[in-house]
């Protein structure tokens, strides 16, 4: 893993607002450069002509050789089809009708399981009747205390094991959030989701591991990442709502369901494979009350035809079809994502599924030599022409091509970027210049104040030839090879 070194670092203030699932602000305070993982946390500041810039870019990124190994129960080519049913009414619960209504047979269905509670065993096997395999949302909802290393958790794995399916496991999603009972202390969580990890790598090592975040707020995800070794997919949940927390005054009919991938994707698709552990778009919601078929419609066919070329790293996803208007919990009866109950909706649905990058059974599982393959990975948004160089922020260096950069100055105002080639033992460098730059975030404050990311950019092709990569610039797609 590449990392970026400060000589001076400097101190932020941070400030998040606006509940749950609103949009988030960072204020700076200060004048030295930021460690990386802090860069991308969006100021506050009038949109200008710089607003449409960043999310069009493509970078696709190639070698010559093998450069990636492949994760558990991760697929070489296409993505996992997978969906949540165990809340739709509509078609009683039924993964069989599900998969009969939208014309195509799921790889994999999930379930949520609070801890404390035994392993689904009944549920796991009407899974695999369905020619599927399960992904078990495991969710401590009493706390982090709660979660011991003792018979129970190793019971669970044992089950897990005796189960003799691929199980993706995720365990504690959403601690970014403050709405979880496991949120606000990132060593702690770590130490327990280790620990966790550990077990189940003894007793169970066909379970994979599923580290899922929110899409926001973006500010504790890196601090919260238990590690790369501990770690075998990172998820994510998105959700396209016509409004945020229920409040007419906080529209988000704008935001674009790929922009809402990108901070996760870019930080770790090159090390991870992703998992879109949750998606839904909402087709009525409470707040206006007026049923809005075609928003649901254009999000879920945005999300899934854009999928296969621009975000070939993400190889798994499941749709969320829920109407939460008929919750128990009255908080929750605000929107409805289900797709089952209209003709129309279902229409958009099965005609993006049917691509056959979506996958119906899970891949078969690779021996150990033939785990290396050569992979293509991708980054999306964050570049900017200024003055007509082309400029992209710098963790396209450190995470794409995984290169060394160490800031220098007073002000952080250059950059040194090394790179080692094995092939033939050398060493490549790069000196530049840096500039800071402002781009839209893809979210707005209360639904109508633009927030900007700030990105630490510096001029690409330079860059990246000096390092000893191909560079080829096609509009807003750009091919970089070794």
């Amino acid at each position: 893993m590449a990392v970026i070194v400060h000589f001076s670092p400097r101190k932020w203030q941070r400030l998040m607002a606006l509940g749950a699932i609103s949009a988030f602000l960072l204020i700076q305070q200060g004048g030295a450069p930021i460690p990386h993982t802090e860069w991308a946390y969006p100021v506050m500041q009038d949109m200008g002509d710089e607003a449409a810039e960043g999310q069009p870019w493509t970078v696709r990124f190639t070698s010559k050789g093998y450069n990636y190994t492949l994760a558990k129960a991760e697929p070489k080519e296409g993505a996992y089809l997978g969906a949540y049913v165990l809340q739709d009414r509509e078609i009683g619960y039924s993964m069989a009708e599900f998969n009969r209504r939208t014309d195509k047979k799921h790889a994999s269905y999930f379930k949520y399981v609070g801890y404390g509670e035994p392993f689904p065993a009944q549920w796991v096997e009407q899974v695999k009747e369905q020619g599927a395999f399960p992904h078990i949302a495991w969710e401590p909802n009493s706390g982090l205390d709660a979660v011991q290393d003792d018979e129970y958790l190793h019971a669970f794995a044992k089950a897990a094991n005796a189960a003799d399916v691929a199980i993706f496991l995720r365990f504690a999603s959403e601690m970014n959030g403050t709405w979880t009972a496991y949120s606000g202390d990132a060593e702690r969580y770590i130490q327990v989701w280790r620990m966790v990890h550990d077990v189940f790598e003894t007793e169970a090592p066909q379970v994979a591991m599923v580290w899922t975040v929110l899409n926001v707020p973006e500010l504790p995800i890196e601090s919260f990442y238990p590690g790369d070794a501990y770690v075998d997919w990172v998820g994510l949940n998105v959700y396209n709502v016509k409004y945020h927390n229920g409040n007419v005054r906080q529209p988000a009919q704008f935001e674009d369901p790929l922009m809402l991938l990108d901070y996760v994707y870019n930080r770790f698709s090159r090390r991870k494979p992703i998992q879109l552990s949750e998606y839904g778009a909402t087709h009525f919601t409470a707040v206006d009350g007026v049923p809005d078929l075609d928003f649901a419609a254009d999000k879920i066919k945005r999300l899934y035809r854009s999928l296969p070329e621009l975000y070939p790293r993400v190889k798994a996803v499941y749709y969320f079809d829920v109407n939460n208007l008929t919750e128990y919990n009255e908080s929750r009866r605000v929107n409805n994502y289900a797709i089952t109950a209209d003709d129309d909706l279902l229409e958009a649905y099965k005609s993006v599924i049917a691509n056959v990058h979506y996958l119906s059974s899970a891949a078969p599982s690779p021996k150990d030599n033939d785990r290396t393959i050569s992979e293509t990975f991708t980054y999306r948004g964050f570049l900017f022409y200024k003055d007509g160089v082309l400029y992209a922020d710098q963790t396209l260096f450190t995470t794409l091509l995984n290169v060394q950069l160490y800031s220098v100055g007073a002000n952080g105002e250059q950059a040194v970027l090394t790179r080692w080639l094995s092939i033939s033992d050398t060493l490549k460098t790069a000196q530049v210049d840096v500039i800071r730059h402002k781009i839209w975030s893809g979210y707005k404050m209360d639904g109508n104040v633009p927030i900007n990311r700030e990105l630490i950019a510096l001029p690409l092709l330079s860059t990246a030839k000096s390092l000893g990569y191909k560079v080829k610039v096609n509009g807003t797609a750009i091919n970089i090879r070794e």
